[in-house]
């Protein structure tokens, strides 16, 4: 039971990195309102993602698990919801640098863009993996090493836009808060491989 709710859980943390990808996509075209509401969906489904872990730490303190599991569960847990964190804390950069009207080169978006698209295809990997677990150690496994390519590729974007935002000559309190905004997506990105990585020492304690 647990687990089918942890998954559950994992799939509306998706939705929050689904809705900074949109927001992001709508910056690239130009459509204010339309990244607006895209943050706008981001808080709700963080809200709703921090409800269900709640949820997920109550029935995990009930249920007759061995102490070592549902310790690590239970960071399991909290390792996923803290994606949402750095979601939101993402969007919320984000909404403050619509709201400056600050100037970012298109450029620095599309990266942002890029890196935005693979965090999603990182949680996903995330879910399948989640998927799997209790039923097929072999594809739990599977998954986690493309969430460990996807979070290396994340790490290298982000070194690389990182030594871009150092070195441009743009508005510097532009800079202070996208820099806030790549930070926030990287970490996001190392909590879901840090679960995923727990998934890991689940599957390998059971055989």
């Amino acid at each position: 039971m647990a687990v089918r709710h942890i998954r559950e859980h994992v799939t509306k943390v998706i939705d929050t990195t689904v809705d900074l990808d949109n927001a992001l996509a709508a910056i690239l075209e130009n459509q204010r309102d339309a990244a607006h509401d895209a943050v706008k969906t981001l808080y709700m489904d963080e809200r709703a993602a921090d409800n269900m872990e709640v949820t997920l730490f109550e029935e995990l303190s009930k249920g007759e698990l061995d102490p070592k599991q549902r310790e690590t569960l239970m960071r399991l847990v909290r390792r996923i919801d803290d994606v949402t964190e750095y979601v939101e804390q993402a969007g919320l950069n984000l909404e403050l640098l619509m709201e400056s009207k600050k100037t970012v080169p298109r450029e620095f978006w599309t990266q942002y863009k890029g890196l935005s698209k693979r965090l999603v295809e990182e949680m996903k990997s995330l879910r399948a993996a989640m998927e799997a677990f209790g039923r097929d150690d072999e594809d739990v496994l599977k998954h986690r090493e493309e969430v460990k390519r996807l979070e290396q590729q994340i790490d290298d974007g982000y070194f690389q836009l990182r030594r871009k935002l150092i070195r441009t000559p743009a508005d510097p309190m532009a800079m202070v808060v996208l820099t806030d905004l790549l930070g926030a997506m990287e970490n996001a990105s190392d909590n879901a491989k840090d679960a995923a990585d727990m998934l890991f020492i689940l599957v390998m304690a059971n055989r």
